[in-house]
């Protein structure tokens, strides 16, 4: 092979090899873009069910509503009638109503303790 042969041969074989590389780069990026809603969808599921385990903020509450809604059925089949009533006939008053609920709930809240005191005081 003569030296200009070699040396055609040797580009062509890095633009070859550049030219993979732009293919590739594509590739993650098309992948990624589809991959978007699935990776924050999943990052809500997992927010979700911090937020809702026993040790979060909701999950307390809601695990006490539960009990508490196990022990008085009536209760909740009352306050549940009242507020689709209302979710149908004024359901921004609802909504209202809601938020002013868990804003008064947050902060009215007891103050976190760190575990290990509460390790201490058990």
């Amino acid at each position: 092979m003569s030296r200009r042969a070699t040396g055609e041969k040797i580009a062509e074989l890095q633009a070859r090899a550049h030219a993979q590389r732009l293919a590739a780069q594509l590739a993650i990026l098309e992948a990624r873009e589809e991959l978007a809603p699935l990776r924050a969808a999943a990052g809500m599921i997992g927010a979700a069910a911090r937020v809702l385990s026993p040790g979060g903020a909701v999950g307390g509450i809601l695990g006490t509503l539960a009990k508490s809604g196990m022990r008085h059925p009536w209760l909740v089949s009352t306050a549940a009638g009242v507020a689709l009533r209302l979710l149908r006939r004024r359901p921004i008053a609802l909504l209202i109503a809601a938020a002013a609920g868990a804003a008064a709930w947050w902060l009215l809240r007891p103050p976190a303790q760190d575990s290990s005191a509460r390790r201490s005081a058990e």
